[in-house]
């Protein structure tokens, strides 16, 4: 991020709070520098925008957020169930019904 044309601006936005936690876990390696990684931290705007900085200075690849939301919901209602069965039942229903039908319709385009 450092390279970027408006560096300055950048680490300004970033630091403080959550925001500085977070980057500085990153760093040091104490957690990767993956989306993975990002995606393992709680859901919210603080890590959204981290993950969009990241993006922007070509530090992460750009990766189809439409998909990857709708699926990281999906496993946390199917994981959340009480029972395995339930589980079961919701895994292959969000699997085979819901995310299938929701790739078909995007084919890589912005859906609503």
């Amino acid at each position: 991020m450092a390279g970027t044309e408006r560096a300055g601006t950048a680490m300004r936005r970033l630091s403080g709070g959550i925001v500085s936690t977070v980057l500085s876990d990153l760093g040091s390696g104490r957690r990767p520098l993956t989306d993975e990684a990002l995606d393992q931290l709680p859901a919210g705007k603080v890590v959204e925008h981290i993950r969009g900085v990241l993006v922007a200075t070509g530090t992460l690849p750009q990766r189809f957020e439409q998909m990857v939301r709708p699926e990281r919901h999906l496993n946390d209602l199917v994981t959340s169930h009480a029972t395995a069965e339930g589980r079961k039942i919701l895994h292959r229903y969000a699997t085979w019904h819901l995310l299938r039908r929701l790739r078909r319709c995007s084919r890589g385009n912005d859906i609503t």
